[in-house]
């Protein structure tokens, strides 16, 4: 057990500010253990534990959270949280390690109501654990194998998301809660370069003073293009690659909003700021209930041979031809190109590639050609902003090739790659 009544305990800082606990009790220099031999008194300061809380056996305390706390974390969701540690390499090497946890949150999880002190955390929180090795061993051992647990130890866990929302850090200092994200299939399109948009928004200080919002002005701020400067850094930062409808609270360091002059009165020079956005205009189309509802996603059968063969399942191996139609009507695929049929691939597998393609074979004859809506989000990955019309067809099953492809197209096919943009 912790020794409670002591204020301090005996650090040992490694890179990046990661630490050991060497431990909780007095003991006598040459009573050193082994874990703690090598240790010089340059690398031992003190640390107060009067800040930290107490849940179980478990010491913590927060070290950042935003001042607009989304969430906490309750009983029933599903959170992601990123723990650092120190651990040990295959090869016996000690260094800082990282992993990603997804988890249920409640009586019965990995994660706890009660007793972790994880539960309650906010959306990008970050919490320092100071861990007994017991607990460790016990239960930590089989969330972090790799973890160290010759000593008393710590985690530094941050909650990067919860349910649908998800915390975001930029490079420039800029932070970001995506509080209501747009579903994949529901978003048409993305924003880009030179896109005319519109946002709804509340902008407050660190003090929680609202200095400026869109309820105030009776109006959306906009229109503006999006990438010429019409607006704050910041802005413009979290803007791309949004879909419509989105909303997010984004947290700007000066740099990026109003620099050291600030503006009038109403923000001061040098100040931190933080938004609460929603993209409510994307060029022609506004955001409303009947575009919240309209889902994106879709296909359609084009043709069908009248005697169905055999149909598409998950472990079959299949070859596609596909012709491609983007926003701007430029078109590339197969068909287009004049390439083999795609494949060998199957849905078990690693798929097409393009998630919209995935969800739109299961069920194929044969044969049959399909009108598929690709959104950005379901497509090639970091390549388009826009929602494609795909037709697909089905050209061989299990080695079986449709009568319709093989009487006119005699070519050899084996394409093995993704399917390219």
């Amino acid at each position: 057990m912790y020794g409670y009544g002591f204020k301090v305990l005996c650090l040992i800082f490694m890179a990046r500010g990661l630490i050991f606990i060497s431990t909780g009790e007095k003991i006598k220099e040459d009573e050193l253990t082994e874990d703690e031999e090598g240790i010089v008194e340059e690398d031992i300061v003190e640390e107060d534990l009067s800040d930290y809380l107490e849940e179980g056996e478990i010491l913590y305390k927060s070290l950042w959270k935003p001042k607009d706390c989304a969430g906490p974390s309750k009983d029933g969701d599903e959170v992601t949280m990123i723990m650092e540690y120190h651990g040990k390499k295959a090869d016996g090497t000690e260094t800082e390690m990282e992993h990603a946890l997804t988890t249920k949150i409640g009586k019965g999880q990995t994660i706890r109501s009660k007793g972790d002190g994880l539960f309650g955390m906010c959306l990008g929180e970050r919490r320092r654990l100071v861990i007994p090795q017991h607990i460790l061993r016990n239960k930590y051992k089989q969330i972090l194998p790799d973890i160290l647990d010759s000593v008393k130890t710590y985690l530094e866990v941050e909650v990067t998301k919860i349910n649908k929302m998800s915390w975001h850090k930029f490079e420039s200092g800029l932070r970001m809660a995506m509080l209501e994200p747009v579903e994949s299939e529901f978003c048409n399109r993305t924003v880009v370069y030179g896109d005319t948009l519109s946002v709804d928004y509340e902008g407050t200080l660190e003090n929680g003073k609202v200095f400026d919002s869109s309820a105030n002005r009776g109006t959306p701020f906009g229109p503006f293009v999006h990438g010429k400067r019409q607006i704050i850094d910041g802005y413009t930062e979290t803007l791309e690659g949004r879909c419509l409808g989105e909303r997010w609270r984004m947290t700007v360091p000066p740099h990026l909003a109003y620099g050291d002059d600030g503006v009038g009165d109403d923000i001061p020079g040098g100040a931190t700021l933080t938004f609460d956005v929603r993209l409510v205009q994307l060029n022609d189309n506004l955001w409303s209930q009947e575009v919240k509802d309209k889902k994106v996603l879709g296909w359609e059968e084009i043709y069908k041979p009248k005697v169905c063969e055999e149909f598409v399942g998950l472990d079959d191996e299949l070859y596609i031809h596909y012709d491609a139609t983007r926003e701007d009507k430029s078109k590339f695929g197969s068909l287009v190109d004049k390439n083999p049929p795609y494949g060998p691939f199957s849905l078990s597998g690693k798929g097409t590639f393009v998630p919209a393609l995935d969800h739109a074979l299961p069920g194929m004859c044969l044969g049959e050609r399909r009108m598929v809506v690709v959104p950005p989000r379901l497509g090639w990955v970091g390549g388009h902003h826009d929602s494609i019309m795909v037709e697909i067809m089905l050209v061989k099953i299990n080695g079986n090739e449709s009568e319709k492809f093989n009487a006119g197209n005699k070519r050899e096919r084996g394409e093995r790659g993704k399917i390219d943009l």
